[in-house]
């Protein structure tokens, strides 16, 4: 099975407790600015609700046509047998315009919820300094941890590392043994109460393997741009961390040489099916926008490509959009 690990590691460390502990429990809360807003506030303190982000209602016209170039590429790909499935989600930050494509279907994120990991940890550094900076050694691992198909540097079995450097073993290099050694630290209250504070999904603990639709997997980069969770400079390390994500198959290949891009990779499968997801903030100018790709097919080795050409296809399209691109 290809996997990233981290999502059974932390449904397997967090299966005694419950998702349901009324400590952590918040809500989304809707306000209209205006009758085309919605407003997303926290519910999980006593005095203050904190903004998560305001959204526009509607998909942007301006974007229409471009989504109607996706959903025929998919169709594509899908009648060709690369895909089963695949879905989009797009949202142009200064504008806060924003189109989706399959964003009900559901997903194994894999490595993507390493993102979710380093949300956790730079919040454990807010909470108790020194955090980033106490060091871990690599021993011999208890659990089996899965193989991926990508792979990149990995901790040496008998060296120590700081969190700090952990971190960017896991998001620059998605490497499953830091990962691991992450989580038999992490502070897993924490961990549940990042998702109870977005109002995303409960994981269901009592599986191996969590889902997610597009559209709340983007809630995490939202919150990482707009510094809506984290402070200023834990969020700008989030960002430089993702910044250094050295996977070059997907996103990278679909932008021109030397594109500013923040980005994660994950992959997962089981016997009859693969999947391979990237999500990433893009720096088009004076624009960034956030644009995530969730696929699933029968080869993981055809699944880049498509990740690259609607990549390709948005920024093409977003660079000749004189509404969009400032």
């Amino acid at each position: 099975m290809l996997s990233s690990g981290i999502t059974y590691l932390y449904c397997k460390k967090t299966s005694k407790q419950s998702a349901g502990n009324s400590l952590y429990e918040s809500e989304s809360v809707k306000g209209a600015v205006s009758n085309d807003y919605s407003v997303y506030r926290m519910n999980s303190y006593e005095y203050i609700r904190p903004v998560i982000a305001i959204e526009k209602k509607e998909e942007a016209d301006s974007l229409l046509g471009l989504k109607s170039k996706i959903v025929n590429y998919i169709k594509e790909k899908k009648k060709a047998g690369t895909l089963i499935s695949a879905s989009v989600y797009l949202r142009v930050f200064h504008k806060g315009e924003w189109i989706s494509v399959n964003d009900t279907e559901t997903y194994y994120p894999g490595s993507l919820i390493k993102v979710a990991g380093l949300l956790t940890y730079l919040r454990m550094e807010e909470l108790h300094p020194g955090t980033l900076d106490k060091r871990l050694s690599f021993e011999s691992q208890k659990e089996i941890i899965p193989n991926q198909t990508y792979n990149s540097k990995q901790l040496e079995f008998g060296k120590s590392y700081t969190v700090r450097e952990l971190l960017k073993y896991m998001i620059a290099y998605s490497d499953n043994n830091a990962t691991y050694l992450l989580n038999k630290n992490v502070d897993m209250n924490l961990f549940l109460k990042l998702y109870s504070d977005l109002n995303l999904t409960p994981l269901d603990l009592k599986h191996k393997d969590v889902k997610m639709n597009i559209r709340d997997y983007s809630t995490f980069f939202k919150v990482i741009y707009n510094s809506t969770y984290l402070s200023l400079d834990h969020s700008e390390f989030a960002a430089e961390l993702l910044s250094q994500c050295d996977f070059k198959e997907g996103m990278l290949k679909g932008l021109p040489k030397g594109t500013k891009i923040a980005h994660k990779f994950g992959e997962m499968g089981d016997p009859t099916s693969r999947q391979l997801h990237e999500a990433g903030i893009i720096y088009l100018k004076n624009t960034q926008y956030l644009l995530t790709v969730m696929t699933k097919g029968y080869d993981i080795t055809k699944m880049p490509g498509v990740i690259s050409d609607i990549t390709q296809m948005t920024y093409d399209d977003l660079s000749k959009n004189t509404s969009i691109v400032e």
